[in-house]
């Protein structure tokens, strides 16, 4: 089957964009067939129309031939039906002040792995669980080279799906604060 690439995110300026639509081209050397299935936003988000205009001849010249679709913003149960089909999610995000992606979770949750921008906040899951590979910011031969990774070895990145909800579930977030508010008490006194 081919290779499909997931990104949810708006179509903005910081969610790097761009730089998965230039990866492709590596990407389609060694996968032909290759498809990016984007989730989200992607006609008149708030503030980024420039970026639209910008970015959008690439994604038709890929969408025309099959590479790229758009599937819209979908809900929370729709979500859940996409995570399925890809083989890779893609976060090559921009902002130093991206934070958390809770895509990256749900990705994993369902066994996706996922490729993630060296940012603080971006990179964690990736590192917490081994689930994907880190791309440089802003550098679309290192997006390339990490998704083909992935995509070149799947089973390395399976991971636990059970562990990843356990490990992110609400009630160990509030639990790891919890201690965390203990050991500072404990300094602070």
């Amino acid at each position: 089957r081919r290779p499909v690439i997931g990104m949810a995110a708006r179509l903005a300026a910081e969610k790097g964009v761009e730089y998965l639509v230039a990866a492709m081209e590596r990407i389609l050397e060694r996968y032909p067939q290759a498809l990016v299935l984007y989730a989200g936003p992607y006609e008149n988000v708030l503030g980024e129309e420039a970026y639209r205009r910008r970015v959008m001849p690439a994604i038709r010249k890929l969408a025309e031939v099959g590479h790229w679709r758009f599937v819209g913003l979908l809900s929370a149960e729709e979500m859940a039906a996409y995570y399925p089909n890809l083989d890779v999610l893609v976060l090559p995000s921009l902002n130093s002040t991206e934070g958390f992606g809770l895509v990256q979770i749900e990705a994993m949750m369902n066994g996706v792995p996922v490729v993630a921008s060296n940012l603080p906040g971006v990179r964690q899951p990736v590192r917490m669980t081994s689930m994907g590979e880190i791309a440089q910011v802003g550098d679309a031969a290192s997006l390339a080279q990490a998704i083909l990774k992935v995509l070149e070895h799947p089973e390395a990145y399976r991971g636990d799906p059970e562990a990843v909800a356990r490990r992110f579930a609400p009630e160990a977030t509030a639990a790891a604060y919890e201690a965390l508010f203990e050991r500072l008490r404990g300094v602070l006194s």
